[in-house]
């Protein structure tokens, strides 16, 4: 058999499509080449219409051929000899049709379910999409739930043995660009205006109007750790080789190689915040309100995508807001390499995720693999594989109204899930509890993650799965051209 595959993104370009639409089908196709190379001779095509001659050539040589396009439908190209499937993520309850945006007239693939139906089968990345798609073809339309294969991937980071929760500190050195909150003299004071008042005239009075503030105490939590010693951070100078980080305020840090020293129950959240799904104002700000006396809590933000600048300030803005906390916020802007990104993994206590929907969420995956348990609401495509022996679950509520991703954001046409904020905020206090006073609990959390993500995402099963799928994918193909040969005759 031979198995085509295809991707918009490659290796050449990914640093600099890193955070753009559809950059992640890049990885996905890697890690499914590996599996498909256990059954089938597989080659990468630059281009779509690439398939056509390596097809015919394999039919005559009696070669059974395939393209599997990742990519999601409405940029999987249509029309070619070669049989087609679409490989792709969904992470919405409904698939978009054509008449759904004025921008997608023009081109008929915006219609989801025809495209599909025209490539007679497809294969998607969770269990939550396969519904999406069968609930407009109907349930016998062929759709397989294939999760990306990661397991083998990241074997040589399962080191959660010898990075117990509760060390003091470890050290890490990465080429990035870091912004340290300890750096920043972060206060709200820096946030008022200089701009002069209005003249709108208010009545002094007016706040006599409303009703007065409960009550709070969010501390009682706190209580059940009087036990511990609080770790202070220590910050490092000239750890490894690399310089410490730089107090760089509203400008974004330059790149080069930082250390610094990780110390306490470490969080970390592998996004890019210009991807509204991804809820990144929830995780900064839960993590900032749960931790705000508590020094030796630290959140990493591995952001990436367009805009670094931007999303700099808007981070910069929410930590002022918070201010003044006792916890570590860290951001790491840009890409980083499978080296830098292992010493992240081992470094973290917990992977956060507060998303309103999502596909798949490889980084998730990834750091479960490697036996970090997950804060992250069990939703969409994680109802797949997160479960409580080695996650904290977010409370979230389904149903919220949204535009599609890629439509002219003018009409509400699906609908994605609502975080329960203070449901985050308690993930993180009782997940810091557990890390820091009950390391057997903790350990048996990560050994259930890795125990489950084996099962649910190595290259055996995984490559055994596709094999059937597209085998029999090929069987109906033959078929249906058997059927139809003898029709083209009698006609």
């Amino acid at each position: 058999m031979r198995i085509l595959t295809y991707c918009d993104v490659n290796g050449s370009d990914i640093l600099e499509r890193l955070g753009t639409p559809e950059y992640s089908y890049h990885f996905v196709l890697e890690a499914f080449q590996v599996a498909l190379s256990q059954f089938a001779q597989v080659q990468r095509i630059d281009k779509p219409t690439e398939a056509d001659a390596i097809w015919r050539q394999c039919s005559d040589a009696s070669e059974t051929c395939l393209l599997l396009s990742f990519a999601p439908p409405h940029k999987t190209t249509l029309g070619l000899q070669c049989p087609t499937i679409p490989v792709f993520a969904w992470e919405y309850p409904n698939l978009p049709s054509g008449n759904d945006e004025e921008s997608w007239l023009t081109d008929a693939r915006n219609d989801w379910p025809q495209v599909l139906l025209k490539c007679g089968a497809a294969i998607t990345l969770s269990t939550h999409t396969v519904r999406a798609v069968q609930d407009s073809l109907g349930n016998t339309y062929p759709i397989e739930a294939i999760p990306t294969p990661l397991w083998e991937k990241f074997s040589s980071y399962r080191m959660r043995g010898t990075l117990p929760p509760d060390r003091a500190s470890v050290d890490i050195c990465l080429k990035t660009r870091l912004v340290d909150s300890d750096l920043l003299g972060l206060s709200a004071e820096n946030l008022v205006t200089s701009h002069p008042d209005d003249g709108t005239p208010s009545d002094p009075e007016a706040d006599m109007l409303l009703p007065p503030l409960p009550p709070v105490d969010d501390n009682n939590w706190l209580v059940e750790l009087d036990s511990l010693q609080q770790d202070t951070f220590t910050e490092s100078a000239g750890i490894s080789e690399g310089m410490p980080p730089i107090d760089t305020g509203w400008d974004i840090p330059p790149l080069f190689n930082v250390s610094t020293r990780l110390s306490g129950v470490v969080y970390t959240a592998v996004l890019t915040p210009s991807d509204g799904r991804k809820n990144w104002e929830d995780v900064i700000t839960a993590f900032g309100w749960a931790f705000r006396d508590v020094p030796d809590a630290t959140l990493v933000l591995k952001l990436g995508g367009p805009d670094q600048l931007k999303h700099h300030h808007q981070m910069l803005m929410l930590m002022s807001k918070l201010s003044p906390m006792k916890c570590r916020i860290i951001a790491l802007h840009g890409y980083l390499d499978d080296a830098d990104y292992g010493q992240l993994i081992g470094a973290s206590t917990y992977y956060v995720n507060a998303s309103l929907c999502e596909g798949l969420c490889m980084p998730l995956m990834e750091f479960l693999c490697c036996g970090v348990p997950a804060i992250a609401p069990n939703h969409t495509s994680m109802v797949d594989y997160l479960q409580p022996e080695f996650a904290f679950m977010v409370d979230s509520t389904p149903n919220l109204p949204t535009v599609w991703p890629h439509g002219d954001h003018q009409v509400y046409k699906t609908s994605r899930h609502q975080i329960n904020w203070h449901s985050l905020m308690l993930a993180y206090q009782q997940s810091y509890i557990v890390a820091k006073s009950d390391p057997p609990a903790y350990a048996a959390m990560s050994a259930s993650a890795m125990a489950d993500m084996e099962d649910y995402c190595a290259i055996d099963g995984i490559a055994l799965r596709l094999q059937q799928f597209l085998e029999s994918r090929l069987r109906d193909l033959n078929a249906k051209e058997a059927h139809m040969a003898p029709m083209a005759l009698t006609s």
